[in-house]
């Protein structure tokens, strides 16, 4: 940390438990501040004016950065943004494009296929995209323009807990034998669609008299400390990927939150068990998954080795460290 170039750590983006962003977003402000750096929370609707903003490495979202300060002195990762310009032409210091390493993946706002890419890794699950001195075509659903390249970061959310907060006892507490929870999106629609791929598993639990209780994150969501402890408390920890996450091979937050949590790690998503190197149950048919993880719920072996891997790698004190790296122009 002494040769961090930056004075603060800003991140600008929803409040807490306005958006599912934010979950990831209160993340990173606890292992920054745990690992020793001055880091602040703001938002569009909540800044101080008297504020100094120099001379500060900003997390933010592009759909989020309306009364961002942009300056000289100051580098920005910015996550999903539609407008590389809008940083570019301000005269920032560094500007960096953030997306999620996926294959074949198009949206809204991003057309590209990560393993095609010239990436160097810099640290688990994050890799650098260095700029050229091309210039580069933006064209999105907002903007079809030509402008000078920048890097680009590829890079996986992580666990919520810190990595002495990983406690191998949480393998073996006594869960809800008949209970089964999920506090995450099922979307019937759109690129997140993934009410396929529940159903089968929901139905097959109700074969089996086991209770799936959802809760939608957006109409109703809890605090981290309440999600934690549900599902520490469910039978399973379910990590289900609807269609286009699977064919563009994202691999979510969510499974490294589970067994962090001291589940078996199930998904199935090729790239999530490849993600996991192995150590979790995968079955792309979600209704034999759930008889596949009943199965091997108490393989300890398999489960003390995916916690382990994720304490080591899959945390964000490692997300920090790259974000770090990358900030200090260490590659």
């Amino acid at each position: 940390m002494k040769d961090f170039p930056y004075k603060k750590v800003i991140i600008w983006g929803y409040p807490l438990y306005s958006h599912t962003a934010s979950y990831g977003w209160e993340a990173y402000r606890k292992a920054f501040a745990h690992m020793g750096y001055e880091v602040h929370w703001f938002h569009d609707d909540d800044f101080p004016a008297d504020f100094d903003f120099s001379n500060c490495m900003f997390l933010c979202e592009g759909f989020a950065d309306k009364k961002l300060p942009l300056n000289d002195t100051s580098c920005y990762f910015v996550w999903y943004c539609p407008d590389p310009s809008k940083y570019i032409k301000a005269g920032v210091k560094k500007f960096v494009d953030v997306r999620m390493p996926c294959n074949n993946h198009k949206d809204h706002i991003h057309d590209y296929t990560f393993s095609e890419l010239p990436t160097i890794a810099m640290g688990p699950s994050a890799w650098i995209e260095k700029k050229t001195d091309n210039l580069v075509r933006i064209k999105n659903d907002y903007h079809d323009y030509e402008i000078e390249d920048f890097d680009r970061l590829y890079i996986n959310w992580a666990s919520n807990l810190l990595p002495h907060e990983i406690n191998e006892q949480d393998i073996y507490l006594q869960r809800h034998e008949k209970k089964i929870y999920f506090l995450g999106n099922i979307s019937p629609s759109g690129v997140c669609e993934n009410t396929s791929n529940f159903m089968p598993f929901i139905n097959e639990c109700h074969k089996l008299g086991i209770d799936f209780i959802h809760n939608n994150p957006w109409s109703n969501p809890v605090s981290t400390e309440d999600l934690v402890k549900l599902t520490k408390m469910s039978l399973l920890g379910v990590e289900i990927r609807g269609p286009e996450h699977v064919r563009t091979d994202m691999v979510p937050e969510r499974i490294f939150k589970n067994v962090s949590f001291g589940h078996l790690g199930m998904t199935n998503s090729k790239a999530v068990f490849d993600a996991l190197e192995g150590n979790i149950v995968f079955n792309p048919d979600t209704a034999q998954l759930l008889h596949d993880s009943l199965a091997q719920r108490q393989n300890w072996d398999m489960i003390k080795t995916a916690q382990n891997f994720v304490r080591e790698n899959h945390t964000y004190v490692n997300r920090v460290n790259s974000l770090v790296k990358i900030a200090s122009e260490e590659y």
